[in-house]
This record gives C-alpha cells, structure tokens and sequence, in this order.
C-alpha cells in the first residue's frame, strides 16, 4: 500500500498526530509524510491512500490547508482512498468547527474516495497540548484506515 500523508500544522500538535498516522501506516506499506507547505503539487497515480490533517481555526482549515487544496480540480484525486482528520479543542464540535469537516469536503470535491467520515484528535489549554491517548487513538484510526483499504484492494484482485 503507498500512502501519502500531509499536514498542517501550528503548534506541533497536528504534526504529532500526523506522525503517529504515518508511523502505523509504514507497518502497511509505504508511507510518504509532508507538511503542507512541502507537500507534492499532484499526487502519484499510484497512491492507494491520501490522509491529509491541519489544525482548527476560527471553526474552519487554516489557510495553508485551503492553499493545499485550491491547486486540486474536480476528478484530479480520482480513485485515490481519502481520509481527513484535525486537531481541535476539548469542546462540542458545534463550538470549535472542524478542520476535518472542511477538509472531508475538498477532498470529496477533487474526486477521492473518502473511506472515512474523519476524526478530530483533541487539545486543551492556552498553548494547546494533545490530551493523554489522543495519539494512541490516531494510531488506532490509522490503522482502521489501512484495514479499508487492503480490504478494497484485496477485493479488486479478486475481480
């Protein structure tokens, strides 16, 4: 499985999460991790995964993660599984917004095929830290990931 990972990230903590996703993707295949400012302008025809994550912000994608995806057309992710995640504040989703959500919706408008509805992986205080577990739990959530998609290759064989 290639898989390609990108984030965004502010105070380090999406780029935790984003590590920890690539870390159990690379017990899957390989792995390619990015920041958003580095990530690649297209992405290989040959990529079974795209997981991409940023920050919340304001309730919404910081604007690098807009940037990242304004490049994209329609159809330009086609057959490419997709997932998205954010790191957000210990409050209800209705209060903090979700970068996840937004990102859901770029990657759905260029044509991936979004495996997952997303997660947001939570911080707390001023200068926002991950809560205890949160990279346990993206750990877990990548891992889920790859198991949809093997499940969808394994499938395609067949056929």
């Amino acid at each position: 499985m290639n898989s390609i990972v990108i984030y965004g990230s502010r105070h380090g903590n999406t780029q935790k999460v984003a590590e920890a996703i690539a870390n159990e993707l690379r017990h899957h295949g390989t792995v390619h991790l990015f920041s958003v400012d580095d990530a690649p302008a297209t992405i290989p025809a040959k990529t079974d995964l795209l997981v991409v994550g940023g920050p919340t912000e304001a309730h919404r994608m910081t604007q690098p993660i807009v940037t990242f995806f304004d490049q994209f057309g329609h159809g330009d992710l086609e057959g490419v599984a997709a997932a998205g995640f954010d790191t957000r504040l210990t409050w209800p989703r209705w209060l903090s917004g979700s970068a996840g959500a937004g990102i859901t919706v770029r990657l759905r408008k260029a044509g991936a095929n979004v495996i997952d509805p997303g997660a947001s992986f939570v911080v707390a205080g001023k200068y926002p830290v991950l809560e205890p577990g949160e990279l346990e739990r993206a750990t877990a959530w990548a891992r889920a990931l790859a198991g949809k998609v093997e499940s969808h290759v394994s499938a395609e064989a067949v056929r």
